[in-house]
């Protein structure tokens, strides 16, 4: 049973996290946790490891982040943080599941403290090692290491210089600033940056990420396409290009850029806090969504937004100080059209698929015999992989809808695609696996009708097109499968784990 317990005093919360810390930093749980964060007070912060620990300090005088080091005891778990650090299709596999001493963390320092500026942030933070194998799934995401943060990052057409693959990354905080610039949106008259101090230059009403300039060309697009293939891994996109097997993406890049390193998805590196950093330019501690579930200090409730009862009304917990691209482009171009698919950030768009469930006008999901592009032996193996091939149609045939203008609307000035088969193959095979690959090639056959409506439309030469990702995708050990609740319950410390590694001390916590 849960019962209510609260420290009654500062002293006793800082011990009681301090035992928490411990016991997950003890030797016993090194196969299972990577590292854990906390934070020590106003903007300084602990990241420790088995092997040691690094605390830190958060500087914000010029109203940008900047770190530094305040002390090292043992090896600093996050020393290494090189976005280029496994990257290639070839590399990743020959160093599956790479140990501590053989990752990469990438702004690890700017990712812990966006974090805990959240009001919802726990007392610390535990990330699962690259090896651990939980709930079921072969693939997994939601920790610092640069493989499940890692999201490709592709831009092609209006406004884009046409630089191929280039070896650099971007994040994914970095993505509705460059939609924003891509478009020529109106600077915010109120905008604030990352540290909440006025900021001049921009684009969004809480920008923390920056435009991606240098692969600009300095001309605007009327129109811009996203399709964020959800939890693709970056190095399994760019070998399915070389293969042969995604000739839409491949033609996207051979017009435009590709970020080989990819995009740096912030902490956690989990499927709601990403969309919506992705849609708005604000980090997940800023932006009111800080992960799938979280615990609100103050009703001890705890929203879990991928429970289906939840997820179409995600985004009544963004914060106000947070405008979402769509609603940035209704400020700066009133009238203009915009379509958001299977996104769950959709604040501010005029045709959403989610909001067709919220307003009880939407239909059923198609059949499985009438969709097209399903690999059919990976439907055949998985009845997950079905489901989610019918749930991308219907985006994928919703967006073309906008497109074909069936709803009277005007053309979109930002068409937002969600497919999501490429997240649920990769848990379940593994990015490595059969039906990962298979989802690529769906998505990209996906991808390829989507820019035939724009070339009906007759406007392709104004319009940039963006695949992205949220997050990126690991391989795990099934040998490493041991849950780590039996090591923490001897600390007898009242604390509540949700989310997977999120640590709440006294907040309708168990002994």
């Amino acid at each position: 049973m849960h019962q209510e317990h609260r420290p009654t005093d500062h002293a006793e919360r800082r011990d009681h996290v301090e035992q928490l810390e411990a016991a997950l930093v003890d030797s016993a749980l090194a196969d299972r946790v990577e590292l854990v964060a906390r934070p020590l007070g106003q903007d300084t912060y602990r990241i420790a490891s088995v092997e040691g620990a690094v605390e830190f300090d958060r500087i914000t005088e010029t109203g940008m982040p900047e770190y530094r080091v305040l002390s090292v005891s043992g090896r600093n778990p996050v020393e290494h943080q090189d976005a280029a650090h496994l990257s290639g299709h070839a590399i990743e596999r020959e160093r599956a599941h790479p140990d501590r001493t053989d990752n990469a963390y990438p702004h690890a320092y700017d990712s812990v403290a966006q974090f805990f500026d959240s009001p919802a942030a726990p007392d610390l933070i535990a990330a699962h090692t690259a090896a651990h194998f939980t709930d079921g799934h072969l693939g997994q995401h939601g920790s610092l290491g640069v493989v499940q943060a890692r999201a490709p990052f592709i831009a092609s057409g209006a406004g884009v210089r046409p630089l191929g693959i280039v070896d650099r990354s971007t994040r994914v905080v970095n993505v509705a600033p460059t939609i924003a610039a891509l478009l020529g949106l109106d600077v915010h008259p109120d905008g604030i940056g990352p540290t909440g101090e006025r900021r001049a230059d921009a684009l969004l009403r809480r920008q923390d990420g920056d435009p991606e300039r240098d692969v600009l060309d300095g001309s605007t697009a009327d129109h811009v396409v996203v399709v964020l293939m959800d939890g693709c891994n970056a190095n399994l996109l760019h070998d399915a290009v070389e293969a042969g097997e995604a000739p839409n993406v491949a033609s996207l890049i051979a017009d435009g850029v590709a970020y080989r390193n990819g995009s740096i998805a912030s902490l956690p590196t989990a499927t709601l806090a990403n969309h919506t950093t992705a849609a708005t330019g604000a980090h997940p501690g800023h932006s009111g969504v800080l992960h799938n579930a979280w615990i609100d200090r103050v009703s001890g409730g705890a929203p879990d937004l991928l429970a289906m009862d939840q997820m179409f009304w995600a985004m009544q917990y963004l914060s106000g100080e947070v405008e979402s691209i769509f609603a940035a482009l209704e400020r700066s171009r009133p009238g203009s059209f915009s379509s958001a698919t299977f996104e769950f950030c959709d604040t501010g768009a005029s045709f959403s698929s989610f909001g067709l469930v919220r307003d009880r006008t939407g239909g059923a999901l198609p059949e499985l015999d009438t969709v097209e592009g399903a690999d059919p032996d990976a439907v055949a193996a998985s009845a997950a992989y079905g489901f989610m091939s019918r749930v991308d149609h219907l985006s994928l045939t919703h967006t073309i809808e906008c497109w074909e203008q069936a709803h009277g609307n005007p053309l979109p000035a930002l068409s937002w695609c969600g497919l999501a088969v490429t997240d649920e193959a990769g848990h379940e095979s593994g990015p490595h696996g059969e039906l990962a690959r298979a989802a690529v090639r769906d998505s990209d056959v996906r991808l390829g009708r989507l820019l035939e409506a724009v070339d009906r439309a007759g406007v392709r030469d104004r319009t940039a097109v963006l695949v992205i990702a949220d997050h990126g995708m690991e391989q795990t050990n099934p040998e490493v499968d041991r849950d780590w609740s039996e090591d923490l319950s001897g600390t007898d410390v009242p604390h509540r784990e949700v989310g997977g590694g999120l640590f709440y001390v006294g907040v309708g916590a168990t002994g």
